[in-house]
């Protein structure tokens, strides 16, 4: 093989790798590649979580039920159909989660350290209509607070 052949060859793998990098830097910033969920940022004041966002009846149903683990400042945003009271429950869930009702860009409140043999169901303090689920004990390590900002891009 000529030094050509072997320079072409060469950019052409590395080419290729930067691709994959990219691709999947993309695939993380707009799109859950597994669940096909739109990736939206929630910000709060000293952090943000990469949340995944459901809309539908069938995907607020499901949640994060059946999942085996939800990764440090990720989450899952639903945002709901009505601006109502919101409930939810631990059905099928396999790790503990925290619970933030937020409206109007604000946290109105926040259920923490919820196991997920708790069968209570959870209802949000006020009409809300965005919930989001966040691993365990984030309300905690991040300050979350009622009325702190939660922005949503």
């Amino acid at each position: 093989m000529s030094t050509k052949s072997k320079i072409i060859t060469f950019s052409i793998v590395i080419g290729v790798v930067i691709l994959a990098i990219l691709l999947n830097y993309i695939s993380s910033e707009l799109y859950s590649l597994k669940y096909w969920n739109p990736i939206r940022r929630v910000y709060f004041k000293n952090t943000f979580v990469k949340a995944e966002v459901v809309d539908t009846a069938e995907k607020i149903e499901q949640g994060l039920a059946g999942r085996r683990e939800l990764l440090e400042n990720r989450g899952m945003l639903f945002a709901m159909p009505k601006n109502d009271f919101q409930r939810f429950w631990m059905k099928g869930m396999q790790f503990a989660i925290d619970i933030i009702w937020i409206e109007r860009g604000r946290v109105i409140g926040c259920e923490k350290n919820i196991s997920p043999q708790d069968d209570r169901v959870f209802t949000s303090p006020s009409a809300a209509g965005l919930v989001l689920e966040v691993p365990e004990g984030f309300c905690d390590r991040y300050d979350v607070n009622i009325n702190d900002q939660a922005g949503i891009q």
